[in-house]
């Protein structure tokens, strides 16, 4: 993260079992004097970090959840679609590409991973969805806790309550036909931007 007139670049870099509470350089903010536009707060000890990028109106949550990583963003939607072709990274913003969603053919399955996620999930949204996507592709029952947390993340970071479920296109809460639950998410690591 870094901005010419407001702080330096600062790198904050995590990998699973290692969630730093600060930058690569050691430290946990940025910007000049008492002002700090840039700052790490660590909330839970080596399981959640975040991110307040106040000079570009950004908030980022970090969390491990069992042996995965989980991100939440808040930023301007200018921000968010600001790509160039000259960076290498940008964020999905858009939904998955067709060639990395999988089809839930597996209904049965389906059915009984449904009902585990919608122990902590009841609202058929797409965080329900990604809970029965990861547990379909993996197993690891840690993505019920996971897709709970995003959700909770989305409810802390977005002020208008109308928009934290998000629906698949032509649902509001109902699965489409063929499918349980419309799994097509594929989101092995949840990511989230919310808009402002």
């Amino acid at each position: 993260m870094a901005h010419r007139e407001c702080t330096d670049q600062k790198v904050y870099q995590a990998v699973t079992d290692d969630l730093p509470a600060a930058f690569v350089d050691g430290s946990t903010s940025g910007g000049d004097g008492d002002t700090k536009s840039l700052l790490v707060v660590e909330r839970e000890s080596g399981r959640y970090v975040e991110m307040h990028a106040r000079y570009i109106g950004t908030t980022v949550f970090v969390r491990q959840l069992g042996r995965y990583l989980t991100l939440a963003i808040r930023m301007p939607e200018d921000l968010a679609m600001s790509y160039e072709e000259s960076q290498d990274l940008q964020l999905c913003v858009n939904g998955c590409p067709l060639s990395e969603r999988i089809d839930d053919g597996q209904g049965q399955v389906s059915a009984i991973l449904g009902a585990q996620c919608h122990e902590k999930m009841p609202v058929k949204d797409i965080y329900f969805q990604s809970c029965v996507f990861d547990l379909l592709t993996t197993g690891d029952a840690n993505f019920t806790a996971a897709a709970h947390s995003a959700l909770a993340d989305v409810e802390a970071l977005h002020p208008r309550k109308e928009r934290w479920h998000i629906f698949p296109s032509g649902s509001r809460g109902s699965a489409r036909a063929g499918s349980p639950w419309a799994v097509s998410l594929g989101l092995p690591c949840l990511i989230f931007v919310v808009f402002l």
